[in-house]
């Protein structure tokens, strides 16, 4: 078998853009096999040696905004990519911070008089499941794609990658309306801890995988922040209900 040549990657977001690039390489007849990893933005390729390293990087090209570079002594796969430096936790995590002290000071300022703790839940659930289905919706497949990585159900059933933006979607209206509330509580209830059961089984097998929270609209690892994140909103579900 051909030596394996590797290539570090980058554009990389999610197991769509992995899919993409896998299809693309392995449609040349020459190419044997191809290994595409998302974590380490890395690309493995075993191929006869009349394919040159160009036409490699040339069919990356061809897949999408991607880049290609062969790892050589001169070259290191590795070497100064901006987008591998560790980044701090605010700048990590803002977007997810902002977004939900935004959500839980809207509630509060406009409720007034009429806020409790009750109609301050039911408002921020609202809005947690309405604004992170839109950043879902935005691209329906590519958060498939991310969330089958660790989600117990939909690595079981990959249609349910696709429909659960849609029950986010329909969660927040729900919560908005007051509709069904028993309902509603135990579906979000549900959802947040098997949801939390699949975080916390990646982070303990130490799995770098790209949270799909807030879609693929954003970087965001995943963390304890995403397993805090659910176990809350599970924990108001369950208060709601009582």
């Amino acid at each position: 078998m051909n030596t394996p040549r590797v290539f570090h990657l980058e554009g990389m977001h999610c197991g769509s853009c992995v899919a993409r690039i896998t299809a693309h390489v392995k449609q040349h007849p020459l190419v044997e096999t191809v290994t595409v990893d998302l974590a380490g933005s890395k690309m493995e390729v075993r191929a006869d040696s009349s394919v040159t390293d160009d036409a490699i990087t040339a069919l990356v090209a061809a897949a999408g905004d991607y880049t290609a570079t062969p790892q050589t002594a001169e070259h290191p796969a590795t070497s100064s990519i901006p987008n591998d430096q560790p980044r701090g936790f605010w700048a990590t995590y803002r977007p997810l911070l902002t977004l939900i002290a935004l959500l839980g000071i809207v509630p509060a300022l406009s409720l007034g008089d009429s806020l409790t703790a009750h109609s301050w839940m039911r408002w921020f659930m609202a809005g947690f499941f309405l604004s992170f289905s839109y950043f879902k919706l935005l691209d329906v497949k590519s958060f498939a794609d991310s969330y089958r990585m660790y989600d117990w159900i939909a690595k079981a059933v990959p249609a349910w990658g696709l429909a659960y933006p849609f029950v986010e979607l329909g969660l927040g209206l729900a919560y908005a309306a007051d509709w069904a509330p028993t309902a509603t509580n135990w579906t979000a209830l549900v959802l947040m801890l098997v949801g939390a059961g699949g975080v916390i089984q990646s982070n303990l097998q130490k799995k770098a995988i790209r949270c799909a929270c807030l879609g693929t609209v954003f970087n965001l690892p995943m963390s304890t922040v995403t397993i805090v994140e659910d176990l809350i909103m599970a924990a108001m579900a369950a208060m709601m209900l009582r």
